[in-house]
């Protein structure tokens, strides 16, 4: 390995191992507390045990010893604070402002702000309403009488209680009808889904043959969608892209750059950091798109502090901040698949594969690097959450993804410009409108091939840290010869082996 990329892992080297600590302590604190004594004195035995961890660092003169100890306890502490209100099941006068209402979830809202019997709630609620209740506006404070309870649903790898807080959600309820009692504080919100709305209704006007699959990957709003479409992008693997990921983030940077010389690093961090908040906000910050530009700027934050960028210290740090804000996050499935896969590609790319390659057969050979590395790593993710795994999936990602990815530049594009002058967005719009379906006519081919969706049983927890770690291990960031990197693989492939093995028998 060259002098200087060794010596770039070990400084970065900090944020990978408090990143990794502070999620083993936010994991151990919420699947351990509130379970009984003996789990209660497992957790005390933890931070008994990072203590003493970090004791033996201090002493031994090892640093990430006892970052790790710091960085675990910070976890346990961080999650301790998070925890919500309990609530008692039963009957409540619920008032609240409404932060969602989804177009796709009939008689579903979301309401923050929000109080039991005149009592403050930290989190959120979720209140389903009867079916022939109007529904309210975002922004409206409404009060009802309702029955709450806590969730408590579990269905193989779904839990209701970590699916809901990572939305800031603690209670769910239900009420037959509802009273308008003013505007709440969130103006803001209400205005953003306002713009969201009228971006909407711009891109369907605009793209008259494909307008709601276009509103779907710009805006992350599938309320228009076809089932038959959403089905399509399912079977083919490609459901990603109608959430708004850092694959959207990361392709719309990449083109605005091309606008703004590389000679001022700055300025361009500087646009990014701008258009990435103006994404978030016509989005209604939607949480995968802000997790995705917090990652972002983490990596431009290296180019304007003028350091050498390295990706995992980029995405440690990333969710070092994410996950001290909201520490349920780390219980998301989106969450989790979007630093999987970003994983997968740093560990294949960036350190286990030679460098980019040029020429049009190069870049299909990076492309094909990459869905291979975020197909991978996110693998059995997938298979636990879904039960599913997609056959052709790297197939429909190589040949789909440029295609959606020159629509998603065009698309967007034309959607801003039509804002200043509209014949700009039917200009753009026709273009984007045809690969978009080319794309469409591809994933509806390879998700009508036979066997496009196999079901599997759901793997463990375990089995899937292993297959992260084992991408670790093939990979340069661990700083061992080759011959003991290969060692070290083989244990790991044995382990991996055995855990999935141990997966289908159990079953």
């Amino acid at each position: 390995m060259d002098p200087a990329d060794r010596e770039r892992i070990v400084n970065y080297r900090p944020l990978a191992v408090a990143a990794l600590g502070f999620t083993l302590g936010l994991s151990a604190f919420e699947r351990l507390y509130g379970r009984g004594s003996v789990y209660g004195a497992v957790l005390a035995a933890l931070a008994a045990a990072a203590i003493v961890l970090f004791t033996v660092g201090f002493l031994k003169k090892k640093r990430w010893v006892c970052l790790l100890a710091i960085a675990f306890s910070a976890g346990l502490c961080r999650m301790l604070l998070a925890l919500p209100d309990s609530v008692a099941p039963g009957e409540y006068a619920a008032e609240g402002t409404v932060a969602e209402a989804s177009p796709d979830a009939q008689g579903k809202v979301v309401l923050k702000n929000v109080s039991l019997n005149g009592s403050p709630m930290r989190y959120g609620l979720k209140l389903t309403l009867a079916e022939d209740a109007p529904a309210p506006s975002v922004g409206q404070r409404i009060s009802c009488v309702c029955t709450v309870r806590e969730p408590t649903v579990r269905f193989a790898s779904y839990n209701e209680r970590q699916t809901l807080l990572a939305r800031g959600i603690s209670a769910v309820a239900r009420a037959d009808s509802y009273t308008v009692t003013g505007e709440g504080r969130l103006r803001s919100s209400a205005a953003l889904y306002r713009v969201k709305a009228f971006l909407r209704l711009r891109i369907h006007e605009a793209f008259q043959d494909n307008g709601a699959v276009v509103a779907g990957f710009l805006l992350g709003d599938k309320s228009g969608m076809d089932e038959a479409d959403v089905d399509a992008f399912r079977a083919a693997g490609t459901a990603h892209l109608l959430s708004l990921s850092g694959f959207h983030v990361g392709l719309l940077t990449a083109a605005l750059f091309l606008l703004l010389p590389k000679r001022f690093p700055k300025l361009r961090a500087a646009a990014a950091g701008l258009f990435l908040i103006g994404y978030c906000a016509i989005s209604a910050f939607a949480p995968s798109l802000v997790r995705a530009s917090v990652m972002c700027a983490c990596v431009l934050a290296a180019d304007v502090f003028e350091r050498r960028a390295d990706p995992l210290s980029s995405l440690s740090l990333s969710a070092l901040i994410i996950l001290a804000i909201r520490p349920y996050e780390l219980f998301s499935v989106g969450f989790r698949l979007s630093y999987a896969a970003t994983l997968g590609i740093v560990f294949v790319l960036r350190h286990g594969a030679p460098g980019p390659r040029r020429g049009i057969f190069g870049k299909l050979i990076n492309g094909a690097c990459v869905a291979v590395a975020a197909t991978a790593a996110t693998a059995l993710i997938s298979a636990r959450h879904f039960g599913v795994f997609p056959t052709y999936g790297v197939a429909a990602n190589i040949a789909a993804v440029p295609l959606f990815s020159a629509a998603i530049v065009l698309s967007f594009a034309g959607l801003l410009l039509g804002m200043v002058f509209p014949p700009l967005a039917y200009a753009f719009a026709r273009p984007g409108d045809i690969l978009t379906g080319l794309a469409m006519r591809s994933l509806g081919f390879i998700g009508s091939l036979p066997h496009a969706l196999v079901e599997v049983n759901a793997p463990s927890v375990l089995t899937g840290v292993l297959m992260l770690v084992l991408m670790f291990g093939i990979s340069g960031f661990v700083l061992r010869p080759i011959g003991k990197r290969l060692k070290i693989a083989a244990v790991l492939f044995v382990l991996f082996t055995m855990s999935a093995a141990a997966d289908i028998i159990l079953v």
